[in-house]
């Protein structure tokens, strides 16, 4: 029987016994050290990875070789040794570095990347490589985004952005990882924890404005194991910092600029206990928008802003009406889990803009509906994941109705002015804020 044929049989029977993933199973089974055969991967003590070449009992190579180039087990031992072999997590790892960053909050993946960088310091006190972090499994693409996140953006962290608590514990376990007797795969097995938390806390929960903006590139891997595929991709979109540094912003400076969207939100079918008199849910709901955008945050700034609320009618039955009229019927019967309905409201967000970049529109847009979805799940918590609110522009919205001029926007812009049942806007903000009449 060949050697990768009796570890497959035995990578499915640990599959059975215990339930791990089958890479979890393979490295279990191949890294035993008691077996006859040889190790499948092995780390000298200079923090090389060697490989076992496929189809070879003995004969190994290296990223730093040329492919035709070999060495047996023995010559690695007594050329760069000691030799470390690859392991699995020791029981309770996995657990203490969710609970860890858990508590964190949104501290927590500014929190692991300085984790990183001092395991990634650890490696190279021992072998001279930083490198040497990720040789469990130095080609993967989770291990080349890994090493890139530890050496480009670990030594920026900063203090105000880690929870020391948690650094102690999870900076710990890496080191021990990667420096330890026996060597575990780092990045694929921190990606796994990593997928849980993404689904309870989201991107948001886990990162601070400093992360938001710093870590957006690395997006991919932190949520590659999540359940929300949605949530995933909206991770690796957000945050993502302009080319350059632009330096500090004065606020007071700049001129207002406006922008509005479309905001399709998720409301309790039963009334809420704080209506007062004869107030009703969808003037609740515009109120909590209106009150939670006097002030947007981007990048750690903040900004003034003001936030005019119109609330569309109730939707349609009517397909006709769906496909006609999108932008004055957007929410559909059915859409909402039960227990909830939808309200559409036109949302127009009057502000300074500090950064006056190419796609400030749609910026402004993300920071006010990121505002306003916090502020209503705060409210009306247990909204589903699949049922987020959602946010549309209105350029969009016309492009939706194959309508792509200036004129068509502001087309509907005005339609939806003229049909909201209910408006009201951000009480206190800025005077210089005030839309002017019919401006969009």
């Amino acid at each position: 029987m060949s050697k990768n044929r009796a570890r497959d049989r035995a990578a499915r029977a640990a599959m059975d016994e215990t339930g791990a993933f089958r890479a979890r199973a393979v490295r279990q089974v191949d890294t035993t050290g008691q077996s006859p055969e040889y190790p499948v991967r092995l780390v000298d003590a200079d923090g090389e990875s060697w490989y076992l070449n496929s189809g070879q009992t003995n004969a190994y190579g290296t990223r730093a070789l040329h492919y035709s180039e070999t060495r047996t087990y023995e010559q690695i031992v007594e050329e760069t040794g000691p030799v470390r072999h690859p392991d699995i997590p020791a029981d309770g790892d996995s657990a203490a570095i969710r609970q860890a960053l858990r508590q964190a909050g949104p501290q927590a993946l500014a929190t692991l990347t300085a984790a990183l960088y001092a395991a990634a310091t650890a490696c190279e006190q021992a072998t001279g490589r930083p490198e040497a972090l990720v040789a469990g499994r130095p080609g993967s693409t989770e291990s080349t985004i890994v090493l890139g996140l530890t050496l480009d953006v670990g030594p920026e962290v900063p203090l105000t952005s880690v929870d020391t608590a948690a650094l102690e514990v999870v900076a710990g376990i890496l080191t021990r990882w990667v420096t330890g007797e026996t060597v575990v795969e780092l990045a694929e097995n921190l990606a796994w924890m990593l997928g849980p938390l993404v689904d309870e806390l989201g991107w948001l929960g886990l990162t601070d404005p400093w992360a938001r903006r710093r870590l957006a590139p690395y997006a991919s891997w932190v949520t590659g194991h999540s359940d929300d595929p949605v949530g995933a991709l909206r991770a690796s979109a957000a945050g993502s910092p302009p080319d350059e540094d632009l330096g500090p912003v004065d606020l007071g400076a700049q001129e207002v600029g406006q922008v509005a969207f479309l905001l399709d939100a998720s409301i309790p079918v039963e009334p809420d206990p704080a209506l007062v008199g004869d107030a009703t849910m969808e003037e609740l709901l515009a109120a909590l928008v209106a009150r939670n955008l006097h002030t947007l945050e981007r990048d750690g700034t903040q900004y003034p802003a003001r936030a005019d609320v119109f609330v569309m009618p109730p939707a349609s039955t009517s397909p006709d009406v769906l496909v006609k009229e999108p932008g004055l019927v957007v929410n559909r019967p059915g859409d909402a889990p039960p227990g909830w309905r939808n309200v559409s409201a036109m949302v127009l967000v009057s502000a300074r803009r500090p950064w006056a970049l190419d796609d400030e529109d749609q910026r402004v847009i993300t920071d006010a509906y990121q505002a306003a979805s916090a502020a209503l799940n705060r409210h009306w918590p247990g909204l589903p994941k699949e049922s987020q609110h959602a946010a549309l522009s209105l350029d969009m919205l016309a492009a939706l109705r194959g309508q792509f001029t200036a004129d068509a926007v502001r087309e509907l812009f005005h339609d939806m002015v003229q049909n909201a049942v209910h408006h009201t806007y951000t009480l206190g903000a800025d005077p210089e804020l005030e839309p002017g009449a019919g401006q969009a």
